[in-house]
C-alpha cells in the first residue's frame, strides 16, 4: 500500500512540475472495450488460446505534451481451453483488472503503451461435466502483469488499443503442486474519451 501511494504521489508531482510550453493540457475519462486472445503459459501442456472480451472505464491524464497516464478498471474475461484425457474443457477465468499505462505520443495521434496490471480473480468455471466446484480455490485470487503495445487516439477521443498482457504471476494455487503458469492476453480494444468542460470551451472559441 505505501508504494502505491508513493506511486500516486510521485504521479502528482509530475503532473505539477513537469508541464511543457505548449497547447493546454486536460484530463479526460471515457470507456472501452475489446477482444482478449487469451491463454495461458508455463508448464501447463495442451493448451489453447479462447476469444473473450473486456470493458471497463478510463481516465486519461497528462504529465507533458507528449507523455499520458492512462489508467483503467475493467472486467476482463480471459481463460484457456486444455485436453483433458480426450475431453476439451474450457476454463473461464474471469478478472477485475487495474491496468496503469503510460503512453508515450510519438506523433499527435500514435501512441507507444506500456505499464503494469495489477487484477484479482472474480470468477472460475469449466465447461466439462466433471469441473469441480472448488476450481476457484485451485488458483490465485490475485495476477500481476506487464503490458506493452500501441495506440491510436482521434481528434474526436475515439481511440483504439492493441496490448499484450505478460503474465508475471504464478497463478496456480493446487497443493502440491510445482507446475506454473501465467496469463497470456493479447487485447485489441475500442474507446472513447470524452471532452472536459474546458476542452470544450476551448474548442468552440476557436
Amino acid at each position: 500500500m505505501k508504494k502505491v501511494i508513493s506511486i500516486l504521489l510521485l504521479l502528482n508531482i509530475l503532473v505539477i512540475s513537469a508541464q511543457e510550453e505548449g497547447d493546454p493540457l486536460y484530463t479526460r475519462a471515457g470507456f472501452k472495450a475489446g477482444l482478449n486472445y487469451a491463454n495461458v503459459t508455463g508448464d501447463l501442456e495442451d493448451t489453447d488460446a479462447r476469444v473473450r472480451m473486456h470493458l471497463g472505464a478510463v481516465i486519461e491524464f497528462p504529465v507533458t505534451q507528449r507523455f499520458y497516464i492512462q489508467a483503467e478498471v475493467l472486467y476482463s474475461a480471459q481463460g484457456y481451453t486444455i485436453d483433458e484425457a480426450g475431453v476439451e474443457n474450457e476454463i473461464s477465468l474471469n478478472y477485475l483488472a487495474l491496468p496503469i499505462i503510460g503512453k508515450y505520443y510519438v506523433t499527435p495521434r500514435f501512441s507507444l503503451e506500456t505499464g503494469l496490471r495489477l487484477a484479482n480473480l472474480a470468477s472460475v468455471s469449466g465447461s466439462a461435466e466433471d469441473t469441480p466446484d472448488d476450481i476457484f480455490d485451485s488458483f490465485n485470487a490475485f495476477d500481476f502483469g506487464w503490458i506493452a503495445g500501441a495506440g491510436y487516439k482521434a481528434e474526436s477521443g475515439l481511440f483504439f488499443q492493441l496490448h499484450y498482457n505478460f503474465g508475471l504471476s504464478d497463478i496456480n494455487n493446487i497443493d502440491g503442486s510445482d507446475i506454473t503458469i501465467n496469463n497470456s492476453i493479447a487485447q485489441l480494444s475500442v474507446g472513447y474519451l470524452f471532452k472536459t468542460k474546458n476542452n470544450r470551451r476551448q474548442n468552440d472559441g476557436q
